[in-house]
C-alpha cells in the first residue's frame, strides 16, 4: 500500500510541474509555427488581391 506523505506529495507536484512546463514549451513552439503560416497566407492573399485589382483596372481601361 502506498504511504501518502508530505514528501511524496511534493515529489508528485514537482513531477507534474515538469510536465506542465514541457507542455507550455511545446505549445509556444506550435503557436509560433502557426503564426508563421498565417502570416505567409496573409501575404499570399494580399498579393493575389493586388494582382486581381490591377487586372480589373487594366480591363476597365481597355474597355473605356
Amino acid at each position: 500500500m502506498d504511504k501518502r506523505t508530505v514528501s511524496s506529495a511534493h515529489e508528485r507536484i514537482d513531477e507534474i510541474q515538469k510536465e506542465v512546463i514541457a507542455m507550455q514549451i511545446e505549445m509556444k513552439i506550435q503557436f509560433r509555427d502557426l503564426f508563421g503560416r498565417v502570416k505567409r497566407l496573409e501575404a499570399i492573399m494580399i498579393g493575389t488581391t493586388g494582382f486581381i485589382i490591377a487586372l480589373l483596372v487594366a480591363v476597365l481601361t481597355k474597355m473605356g
